[in-house]
């Protein structure tokens, strides 16, 4: 008999650590998702202290991925305290470009943040309209699918922006009811920028009624300055 790979999915614990700003009584919360390799520090960094610098009442949450990456395994102890923390990254979802397929793929992180999320925004009496989403570089390839899963607890964001990223639109169940953007640089060399503006211009032709598809010119993948203004500007328009 041949060997053969399944993948299943089973119920189990998770631990979320969460960069925050700390707000005890929001009228908003945003929820930051970083990209590969990166960590929930890093995205509040480069994002979240700008939303919180320049909007009152908001809680600010950035969740470190579910799956860390370590970037080095040193045996002997003398040079893992001579060298940097041995778990510098993380992970939302795995895939495999050459054969298009998913090792880890968005239901595990997108149902374990949902139900998160849930309580959040009942510890704080708030509904899913006080709630945004924004996903950078992996992150925002999650952040629909993050929709999608609190759409089926009843729970649909404000808004979902991403950012140097690409919507599968492909693997989505349903076109998102919440309002869905993309903000994507032009100078990008690690995204196929062709590609995602054409799967979002497929979600418009299936029926996305709310968000935009936004160019920035001379930016690449890079989250700058620049990126991030833009992002807030996006993000706190109507809210």
């Amino acid at each position: 008999m041949n060997p053969f790979i399944e993948s299943i999915h089973t119920p189990g614990l998770h631990q979320l650590n969460i960069v925050s700003n700390g707000a005890n009584d929001p009228k908003h919360i945003y929820i930051l998702l970083h990209g590969y390799s990166e960590s929930g520090f890093k995205i509040y960094k480069r994002l979240g202290h700008k939303i919180d610098q320049q909007q009152k009442d908001v809680l600010v949450l950035a969740p470190d991925g579910l799956f860390p990456l370590p970037k080095s395994f040193p045996l002997d102890t003398k040079i893992l305290k001579s060298k940097e923390e041995l778990l510098q990254g993380f992970a939302w979802y795995f895939y495999h470009a050459v054969t298009d397929q998913f090792l880890i793929d968005y239901d595990i992180p997108a149902q374990t943040l949902a139900q998160w999320i849930q309580t959040v925004l009942e510890s704080h009496q708030l509904s899913s309209d006080n709630l945004t989403i924004i996903g950078y570089s992996q992150g925002g390839y999650l952040a629909p699918f993050l929709g999608e899963a609190l759409e089926m607890l009843s729970l649909s964001p404000n808004k979902v922006i991403g950012i140097n990223c690409s919507f599968r639109e492909d693997k989505l169940q349903k076109v998102p009811n919440f309002p869905l953007s993309q903000i994507q640089g032009k100078e990008d060399k690690i995204i196929d920028t062709k590609l995602c503006f054409e799967r979002f211009q497929k979600l418009k032709a299936r029926g996305l009624s709310s968000g935009d598809f936004y160019w920035l010119e001379n930016e690449d993948h890079k989250l700058s300055p620049k990126t991030a203004e833009f992002c807030l500007k996006i993000a706190s328009d109507s809210q």
